[in-house]
């Protein structure tokens, strides 16, 4: 379904596949619930769809209840919880980190900054989760190196080419299991060496135990 509007098009997502995470975001970064009901559906329809909110202003009432219907419906419904491990952009081969229980500090240390505004960050997130594929070994797969200034690069080109159902699920499935680490993380750098080393063995011994069967 599209929205015209002066001959301008606007795409209507009828399910999360088609939802670009960026638009997401931005729903959900702006989403202001102490404004009226028509400003917070005007606010749905341009996020959504991309239509700047002064050309919804040219559309006929008509024409825009429809297209929020129709939004409506989406937003009723759930997003996939079916984790994908590995997809394609431009050529270039992404997978999911498969042995989670081995990330290393200085991820989980940016991964830890970055779930504080969760939603802010999103892109950011998948692309600490989510790197080019390296190399390959039967099923198995060898992930790039992280850094920072890559995965930087990365999370803006996630933003635009990752949909909400992928998000959702892999974002699902990594909080499940590091809530509890990203609490152990946090006061980390207090420890001193024997302590740090007794605290590493305890975090890999609780991402081993709730990865089982991801390797």
């Amino acid at each position: 379904m599209n929205l015209v509007i002066n001959e301008n098009r606007y795409y209507i997502p009828a399910n999360w596949s088609e939802v670009p995470l960026g638009r997401y975001m931005d729903f959900m970064n702006t989403h202001n619930d102490k404004v009226s009901e028509s400003e917070q559906e005007l606010h749905l329809l341009s996020t959504l769809t991309g239509a700047p909110q002064d050309v919804l202003g040219e559309a006929t009432k008509n024409v825009l209840n429809k297209s929020i219907d129709a939004l409506k419906e989406l937003m009723l419904t759930e997003s996939s919880d079916n984790l994908v491990l590995e997809f394609e952009i431009d050529g270039v081969d992404y997978g999911f980190h498969p042995n989670l229980h081995e990330l290393k500090l200085k991820e989980f240390v940016d991964l830890d900054n970055k779930l504080e505004f969760a939603w802010e960050n999103m892109h950011y997130i998948m692309a600490i989760l989510y790197r080019p594929i390296e190399s390959r070994r039967g099923e198995k797969y060898q992930l790039e190196e992280y850094d920072y200034v890559t995965a930087s690069k990365r999370a803006e080109l996630f933003k635009k080419e990752l949909s909400v159902d992928l998000v959702n699920a892999a974002a699902s499935f990594f909080l499940a299991i590091a809530i509890d680490y990203m609490k152990i993380t946090q006061v980390y750098s207090k420890l001193n060496r024997r302590q740090r080393r007794e605290a590493s063995r305890v975090m890999k011994s609780s991402l081993r135990r709730n990865t089982a069967g991801t390797e």
